[in-house]
């Protein structure tokens, strides 16, 4: 039985939508210095270690079915992570953010196929095609043009799909496999995860650490406890309570967030089309939660 949604599952995902919205700039300064790979391996390693000790202090430490974590580890966190990380290199941050915006559509046609509480209807596609089109809007439909067909803006956007495809599905089958404790299933799926990201680091960029500056690893730091470490608590909890297609909204919401704090923070001028993608978007919403 699919759960109704209460506002305490709102205030959850408008947290969960600031962590992920946090990272951007994060993500900016430490790709700046460091290799994808270690971006990646660096910042799961820390929120492993953020998390393990309070999960064992509070008595839900990490253990049990690693079967279960070495998978999410891997599909929800190690491979989307170097893959985006690596494909940003490549493409603009509009071009980026547009193809982040898939990942709601991937996520409602996977429910649709492998979670009976989740079959797709026809409030559910228009709510999510018009929260892609608030997406489209805010980052503007010439980034539809600058998609590339050859050379490595192809690669790169290839490999940011490819991530989004894997957050996806990690979302799917998380719910499919069952939850434990959210602090034993976080900790043990970032253990899981950078068990995998570190020596993949070491044979790509084995010196890749060497003579790098503080910031590069304050950002990493900062990208393992927040973006990481606290916003996969958060998405497996609602996962569990809610189903990944209501948290795949925070990827329509995100972007919506990150010029809402440069305007708030940073005195930035808010746009026509960013007002308009926020009401397509909350129109999307709305409309995807009517009974049908």
């Amino acid at each position: 039985m699919s759960h109704q949604i209460r506002p305490l599952d709102w205030g959850l995902l408008a947290i969960l939508t600031s962590a992920w919205g946090g990272s951007f700039a994060m993500t900016k300064v430490a790709v700046t210095h460091l290799d994808a790979a270690w971006v990646m391996a660096l910042r799961l390693s820390v929120a492993a270690l953020v998390l393990a000790p309070y999960a064992r202090l509070t008595g839900n430490g990490p253990g049990g079915a690693w079967s279960k974590y070495a998978w999410l580890g891997f599909i929800g966190h190690a491979l989307p992570f170097f893959l985006i990380t690596w494909g940003t290199h490549y493409v603009t941050s509009g071009v980026s953010g547009l193809l982040m915006g898939t990942i709601p559509l991937f996520v409602i046609a996977f429910a649709h196929v492998l979670l009976p509480d989740e079959k797709l209807n026809l409030p559910k596609a228009v709510g999510f095609v018009l929260g892609f089109a608030g997406i489209v809007v805010l980052i503007g439909p010439e980034n539809i043009f600058a998609m590339a067909m050859t050379g490595d803006a192809l690669k790169g956007q290839l490999a940011i799909i490819a991530g989004c495809f894997c957050y996806a599905i990690h979302g799917v089958t998380a719910k499919r496999l069952g939850f434990d404790h959210p602090l034993r299933q976080t900790s043990s799926v970032c253990l899981a995860a950078a068990a995998m990201g570190l020596p993949f680091a070491l044979l790509v960029s084995p010196q890749g650490l060497a003579g790098q500056p503080p910031a590069a690893f304050l950002a990493v730091a900062g990208l393992g406890i927040v973006p990481t470490a606290l916003a996969s608590l958060l998405a497996y909890r609602l996962i569990e309570r809610t189903g990944p297609s209501f948290v795949s909204y925070a990827n329509y919401l995100v972007p919506i967030f990150a010029l809402g704090l440069g305007a708030a923070l940073l005195g930035e001028a808010v746009s026509w089309n960013a007002i308009a993608a926020l009401a397509l978007i909350l129109t999307g919403i709305a409309v995807s939660r009517m009974k049908y």
